[in-house]
Formats: structure tokens, C-alpha cells, sequence
């Protein structure tokens, strides 16, 4: 149980603060002592103080209390702003006036949407059938919701809509929405072919549920931490009334777009002229293919792959090998790693897949990792009775154990993939898959350099390799979003701290101005200043000039992250 006071808003100082932010992105003492530039034994006091104060013993507690207090913050602050003197509303109730410092943006949001089939037999086993399968039911979509860093919400009548991209982007939105609409559809019909089983065939083979899948580019405030109706939530309930009759999820046209290679799509045509199927409100249609389904072959696209007869000759050794996708856009490693699975489960490889969760912690990358093998493998996980020193260990040691079966290719993929996914598995882990045919194909945000593609062998032990290997390919042409909105810029920023956040989207809308004059005018302390501007260069949107300046890393990325901001209007109009 966790103690606080009924308002931590007041009785904290700035520095205590402080002191919360840094320990909700998991740095250690020695980290928050140099970020803050104080001696280690001061944060300790600093710690021992704070931790009273929250009624909390442990750094694990205080980071939940932390999180309790920032959203209650947040909540503070909207019923503050609708506490507005009587006198300022019109005669609608409305704000005659819209100055209330929110932020608007443009976000892909896709999302997953679950239709529940009528119970057309009223009886009570019947009912009690439905009750069992809608808790089933919801117990699975919480596992993969949250091991996926995606947003839920249920729905009168047992029916739930999913969503990625809002209030976190990933780079990879949409095929985490597909990949759970896939993991569900399959679900769902084991679930129905056991239950039929149990019964001796007695009951009816109508489908359970319907899915539908839909991206749409959607402007949401900035500090919103729900989304109650989206342009995308309505189309993909569309699909899903139209999905229960095929047994198979249905998706519009821009999440095939986005994600064209993370599953075997499946086109539906007119049987008269060979039409593509068209829905009305929603446009063209396709089937998500079954896990079972072969995945199709793009690597003529990335010029055949070069890199991996390399890759195979260390793994036909016995050997496991790293390959870092690095990529600017950070976008097209998304779609060279899933073309990448794509080959290697033709090459008889065993596919898994992790995406990182929005946060750089480690602790959420663990429990999210492990909760995606379990999801994936869940039987090989079961059965595994093997005890490992830590839970990073554990995680390798599992990927070891169904290397034995036959070879295994694990596709990691976000920003910082590479990097989240050596600290996850640690040392003794990298040491543990290192004498094992494992292929491990990670992102990794190339933050110098033109806009380009290219893949880096590291061999068995990626800390240890003296010397790497780099192919550079030609990255295919990339579909800009009807907006023309950019997912992987999106992304970038939601991984910024605030202050790093609002300087590069005023840079992005004042490139005249210099960088240093905007972090001037912002009368930020030195130390959060040096802090803000290491984050932005390590994240490649902004290098060094040769007047001693900075300035974001081209014209088009700050175009793009400008065009992410959205202005609203200084008042509304009469009505």
C-alpha cells in the first residue's frame, strides 16, 4: 500500500521533483547526481527525504507514487481550467476564448476493434458460455495491450477497441496493431473449436467475434492521455461487423500501406471485373492472413540482402550473429526488419518478434520482452523449468533453448532497439546466446549522415566486436501519410524529455533562428541546457555548425516535425 500526502503538488520542492522525473526514466543515484550536479550522498538525503514524504520504501514504490502523482497533476490541471469564472463562458457554456496553452498535434492512431457476436439463444448456458468467453476474452487482449505499450477501452456488450500511436508512438504502430488483430482472430478460434469439443458439436459455428483494423492520422491535444472517439476507431468498427461472417480481421487500405510487410496479406476482389472490394465510409478493403499463412518475399527490393550470406556462415558455425539496422528515416528499419523475418521464415527460421515499449526504462523493456515470448512461445515457455540469476538472463536463456529446435531469427524493433535490447539481456545474456544459431536483427537510430539505409554485422558479441561489417542499401520509396505527416518523427519526439520537446518544435517553426538563442529565451538552468542538447544530438535531430552552433539536421526533418504541430484558432466562432 502506498502512502501520500492528498496533495504532493504542494509540499514537494523543485527539487523533489526533480528528483521524481529522474526516477521515472529509471536512472540510477550516480546518473541523477550528474544530471543534477550534486554529490552522490546528496541525492541519498534527497532520496531518504522523499521517499518519507511519499510513504514509500523502495525506488520500485516511489516510481509508481511518481506516476500516481504526475497524472494526478495532470487531472489537477484540466478541473482547474474548467473552474472558470461563470462570467467567461458564453451563452453555449463554451470558452469564449481558446488561450488555454494547450497543444494540439497531428498522430497516426491505429486501431484494432472488436465486434462481439448476438446471443440469438437466450438460455442460461448460453449466457453463461458468453459471460466465460467475453472474461477469457478480456484477460487476453489486457496481456497483449500492455505487453504491446497500446491503449484499450471496452465497450457496452462485451465489445473493445484497441489503438496505438496516442498518447506514445512507436515506429511501428500498425504492425503491432496487425499483429494483435492476427493473435486474437487465433485465439478466438481455439478457443470456439475447444469449446465445441467439450460439448459434442452442440453449438453454433457462427464466429465468436469480428475484428477490423484502421489507421487514420488524427489531431489530439498534447497532454491527453485517452483518445474517447477517433476517426480510426470508427472505420475500425466498421470492418469489424463485416469481419465476423469471414472469420479473419479486416483492414482498411492505409494500415496494409503502412505495414506491408509484418503479415500475408490477403486481397478480396469482386467476382465480376476482378474489383477490389470497397466499404462504404471506410474504401478499399484487405484480409490479414493467418499466422499459418506463408509471408511474402521484398528482399529483390532491398537488392537481394547481401549482408546475409554473411549472417548464415556464422550461424551454420554454430555462432549467433547481431545485425544493426540503421536508418535515417528511422521509419525504413521497420520495414527492412520486417522484410528481413519475412526471408528468414522462408529459410526455415523461427520468428520473434519484441517491439520496445515506449519507455527507455529497463525494467519496462523486461517486462514487456518477456511478456512477448510468453505470448509468441508460450508452450516452450511453460515447459521450461530452468532457473536463471535474473530476468534478463532468463529471456535469453529461453531464446537459447528454442534455438536447439531449429534456427531462430529475433526481430527487435523500435528506436533504440539495439540498445534496449543488450541492457534487457545484459552481459551474461549476450555470453549465453553468443554459441547459439540465433539471428538477432535490431533497430539502432543512425544520428549522423544523408538520408540512408544500412546494416552492420556485429558478430556473436556486439560489445566486444573490434571491427563491423556495413552494407549500405538503397531504401525503397516510402508512402508519405495523406497529411504527409512523419510516424517516426512522431515517435522521436514522444521519446524527448519536455524540455529537449519544446525546443526542437520551436526551432522546427523558427529555423531561422538559432539554437542557442531559443534555449536563451527559454531561461533553462546550465546543467538542463547541456542535458537538453546532448539528448538532441544523440537522437540525430540536431548537429553541431561551424559557427559553434547547432542547427536541426536538415530542412525536411524540420518541416516535418513543424508540420506536427497544430495551430487552434484564439477564439471560437458565434454561433
Amino acid at each position: 500500500m502506498i502512502k501520500r500526502e492528498s496533495s504532493p503538488e504542494l509540499s514537494l520542492s523543485a527539487r523533489q521533483r526533480q528528483l521524481l522525473d529522474l526516477l521515472i526514466e529509471g536512472k540510477s543515484n550516480k546518473e541523477i547526481a550528474t544530471d543534477l550536479q550534486i554529490e552522490p550522498g546528496t541525492v541519498k538525503q534527497h532520496l531518504f527525504v522523499l521517499f518519507r514524504k511519499l510513504g514509500v520504501t523502495s525506488r520500485a514504490k516511489a516510481v509508481i507514487a511518481a506516476a500516481q502523482i504526475m497524472k494526478s497533476s495532470t487531472n489537477d490541471g484540466g478541473e482547474a481550467k474548467a473552474k472558470t469564472p461563470k462570467s467567461k463562458l458564453d451563452k453555449h457554456g463554451a470558452l469564449a476564448n481558446l488561450r488555454t496553452g494547450e497543444n494540439y498535434s497531428w498522430r497516426l492512431v491505429s486501431t484494432v476493434a472488436i465486434s462481439i457476436a448476438d446471443l440469438a439463444d437466450l438460455s442460461p448456458n448460453s449466457i453463461s458460455q458468453r459471460d466465460h468467453f467475453l472474461k477469457a476474452l478480456r484477460d487476453v487482449i489486457e496481456r497483449l495491450v500492455a505487453a504491446l505499450d497500446g491503449q484499450v477501452t471496452y465497450l457496452p456488450g462485451g465489445g473493445s477497441v484497441m489503438w496505438f500511436g496516442h498518447p506514445r508512438a512507436h515506429l511501428d504502430d500498425a504492425d503491432r496493431a496487425v499483429y494483435l488483430a492476427q493473435y486474437l482472430q487465433g485465439w478466438s478460434s481455439r478457443y470456439q473449436a475447444n469449446l465445441q469439443s467439450a460439448v459434442d458439436g452442440e453449438l453454433s459455428q457462427s464466429p465468436l467475434i469480428g475484428i477490423g483494423l484502421a489507421s487514420h492520422t488524427e489531431i489530439v491535444a498534447e497532454k491527453a492521455t485517452e483518445l474517447f472517439g477517433a476517426e480510426s476507431f470508427r472505420k475500425a468498427a466498421i470492418l469489424a461487423r463485416h469481419a465476423k461472417a469471414l472469420k479473419m480481421p479486416l483492414a482498411d487500405a492505409l494500415t496494409k500501406q503502412i505495414a506491408p510487410m509484418s503479415n500475408a496479406w490477403l486481397a478480396i476482389q469482386v467476382k465480376e471485373g476482378g474489383k477490389e472490394v470497397v466499404v462504404k465510409e471506410v474504401g478499399p478493403i484487405a484480409i490479414v492472413g493467418s499466422a499459418e499463412v506463408a509471408l511474402p518475399d521484398a528482399s529483390a527490393r532491398w537488392g537481394g540482402f547481401p549482408f546475409l550470406a554473411n549472417a548464415f556462415e556464422s550461424i551454420e558455425s554454430g555462432l549467433a550473429q547481431w545485425i544493426s539496422v540503421e536508418s535515417w528515416p528511422p521509419a525504413a528499419a521497420t520495414l527492412l526488419i520486417d522484410a528481413i523475418g519475412s526471408h528468414l521464415s522462408a529459410k526455415h527460421f523461427q520468428i520473434v518478434r519484441l517491439r520496445v515499449p515506449g519507455s527507455y526504462r529497463r525494467d519496462r523493456a523486461l517486462t514487456s520482452f518477456a511478456a512477448q515470448i510468453e505470448l509468441q512461445f508460450g508452450d516452450a515457455v511453460t515447459r521450461s523449468e530452468k532457473i536463471y540469476p535474473s530476468q534478463g538472463e532468463r529471456i535469453a536463456g529461453l531464446l537459447a533453448e528454442m534455438s536447439k529446435l531449429q534456427p531462430l531469427a529475433v526481430l527487435v524493433y523500435g528506436l533504440k532497439a539495439l540498445e534496449s535490447f543488450k541492457a534487457v539481456v545484459g552481459e551474461p545474456g549476450i555470453d549465453r546466446l553468443a554459441s547459439r544459431p540465433i539471428m538477432i536483427v535490431a533497430a539502432n537510430l543512425q544520428d549522423t549522415g544523408s538520408a540512408q539505409v544500412s546494416v552492420r554485422l556485429l558478430g556473436s558479441k556486439p560489445n566486444s566486436a573490434p571491427f563491423s561489417r556495413i552494407f549500405t542499401l538503397q531504401a525503397p520509396a516510402m508512402d508519405a501519410l495523406p497529411e504527409g505527416i512523419r510516424v517516426d518523427l512522431r515517435a522521436m519526439l514522444d521519446g524527448l524529455s519536455p524540455i529537449a520537446k519544446e525546443l526542437i518544435l520551436r526551432a522546427a517553426n523558427h529555423p531561422d533562428q538559432s539554437l542557442l538563442t531559443i534555449l536563451s529565451a527559454m531561461n533553462e538552468p546550465q546543467h538542463q541546457v547541456q542535458s537538453c542538447i546532448q539528448e538532441l544530438m544523440t537522437s540525430g535531430l540536431i548537429a553541431a555548425n561551424q559557427s559553434g552552433d547547432f542547427e536541426l539536421r536538415d530542412l525536411a526533418t524540420a518541416q516535418a516535425i513543424g508540420h506536427l504541430s497544430v495551430a487552434v484558432s484564439n477564439g471560437l466562432a458565434d454561433s
